[in-house]
């Protein structure tokens, strides 16, 4: 009697666990069909979509090359260089929407090489500097943070240097 009690146990022990990874193989997100990301940048260090036919969230960290994701329209929530610059919030939508589909690769354009931009503008007497980085897919950066190093500028005319001098960041 005892005997039959513990077959019993194991029979439903073992219908369950199979229901279990029945349950798992056939999931949604076990049988979603995958698509590829390919980034056409360099030293990007943090990055973090989020869409999907869900609305979940995917990051990445270190990357470069292919990314296999599951097929859907993403967004980019977040991306970050190796150098600590972040990609400022209107850059972000400029990337636009990302649509992953299981037939050809999608591209994202973002990251280095990076390009530094500087306007000189006139008022008065005063020269107004405004200092820009740019991705490859002329995407804003803002500088990464650095309170123990001043900006340095030196002004030229012809090979002439008239003058120089240092400033804070913003």
């Amino acid at each position: 009697m005892k005997s039959l009690r513990i077959s019993k146990i194991v029979a439903y022990r073992l219908l369950a666990g199979g229901l279990i990874v029945l349950g798992v193989l056939t999931s949604p997100t076990m049988a979603q069909d995958r698509g590829e990301l390919k980034i056409e940048g360099t030293h990007i260090a943090r990055l973090v979509l989020h869409g999907g036919d869900d609305g979940h969230t995917e990051e990445w960290t270190k990357l470069s090359g292919t990314l296999s994701l599951p097929v859907g329209t993403y967004r980019v929530q977040r991306l970050e260089l190796s150098n600590g610059s972040a990609c400022q919030s209107q850059g972000l939508v400029d990337l636009g929407p990302i649509e992953i589909t299981k037939d050809e690769p999608a591209v994202l354009k973002a990251g280095g090489p990076l390009q530094q931009m500087i306007e000189c503008r006139r008022q008065g007497c005063i020269l107004l500097l405004s200092y820009s980085l740019r991705g490859i897919g002329n995407e804003p950066y803002s500088p990464p943070s650095r309170p123990d190093q001043r900006a340095k500028f030196t002004v030229y005319q012809g090979d002439k240097e008239i003058a120089s001098g240092a400033f804070e960041y913003g």
